[in-house]
């Protein structure tokens, strides 16, 4: 086993360890710390925060709906059927890379120059607008609730996508397309909306896991009930609506900061979209629990 030799083999490299069986050599050369076992895997991608951009970038934060046909619709314009899971991370790395590595062999080829312009602009288009526009949440939520493993492969991951979106989308002035139409922020008129908005992260603007749910039951003194996200955050609201709101609003503000932690860098203005959206969540659900307590 080499190491990555090009900027697309780590690319499909980094795809590969995201799986639930990393290849231990690759770790070792790309210097990540051991891999865990494939319960490690369940407990961080299907139980805690889920590598789609459907479960990010749609209203109802499921895997799916207009988000999920959005990357659909690219895979159909490359001219190829879009697989099982279109829009997953691993599966749009494996993208890029083939897209990246079919283009520099264009490079070797003059009588493809026009092939090579249309990969490029293509790889350009999926890195800006299905990659950038949600990934960097989905990794700041990896290195929370992952063990060093899923942290080191995520800030990794991290630095390899700005380092692309600057090579082939330099700096743009308009939003990626799903972050432009996104569906309205939090709203707390039902307790229903407020739920489905706070489990939707492009409505959050923040990734409520299992595990952020267990803390705020631990640190309100509450009980929680094992089960989907919705399920237990119905529990706890149940129980002290204006502690757990309070307790949200101060999660929104962390992710803030999370967010902010990208706008010196190509991803500034995604980032801003991101930390204003959870700063709007922050500033509702503060006023929200003021209101309860009241």
């Amino acid at each position: 086993m080499s190491a990555p030799r090009s900027r697309h083999e780590l690319c499909r490299a980094l795809a590969a360890l995201a799986g639930p069986s990393p290849d231990p050599e690759v770790c070792r050369l790309l210097e990540l710390p051991a891999p865990p076992g494939p319960a490690a895997h369940t407990d961080v991608f299907v139980l805690e925060t889920h590598p789609y951009a459907s479960v990010h970038l749609g209203a109802e934060g499921m895997i799916g709906g207009e988000a999920g046909d959005r990357v659909a619709g690219f895979w159909r314009a490359l001219g190829a059927v879009p697989p099982p899971d279109a829009d997953h991370l691993a599966t749009l790395l494996e993208l890029y890379a083939a897209l990246g590595q079919a283009e520099t062999a264009g490079v070797r080829e003059p009588a493809t120059g026009r092939r090579r312009a249309a990969l490029m602009s293509a790889r350009a288009a999926l890195v800006w607008e299905h990659l950038a526009s949600w990934v960097p949440v989905h990794l700041a939520s990896v290195e929370r609730v992952g063990e060093p493993f899923h942290q080191a492969w995520a800030t990794i991951t991290a630095e390899v996508l700005a380092g692309e979106v600057e090579a082939c989308a330099p700096p743009r002035a308009e939003l990626p397309t799903a972050l432009a139409l996104a569906p309205p922020p939090l709203d707390v008129a039902s307790r229903r909306g407020c739920v489905d908005a706070l489990l939707a992260p492009v409505r959050a603007g923040m990734v409520v896991t299992r595990a952020d749910l267990v803390q705020a039951g631990a640190d309100l003194g509450l009980g929680v009930r094992r089960g989907e996200r919705r399920f237990t955050l119905e529990a706890l609201l149940d129980q002290d609506a204006s502690g757990v709101l309070g307790w949200l609003s101060r999660l929104a503000a962390d992710w803030v900061e999370l967010h902010e932690r990208w706008h010196a860098g190509p991803l500034g203005g995604v980032g801003q979209w991101w930390a204003a959206r959870a700063r709007a969540t922050a500033t509702i659900l503060e006023e929200a629990a003021s209101a309860k307590a009241a």
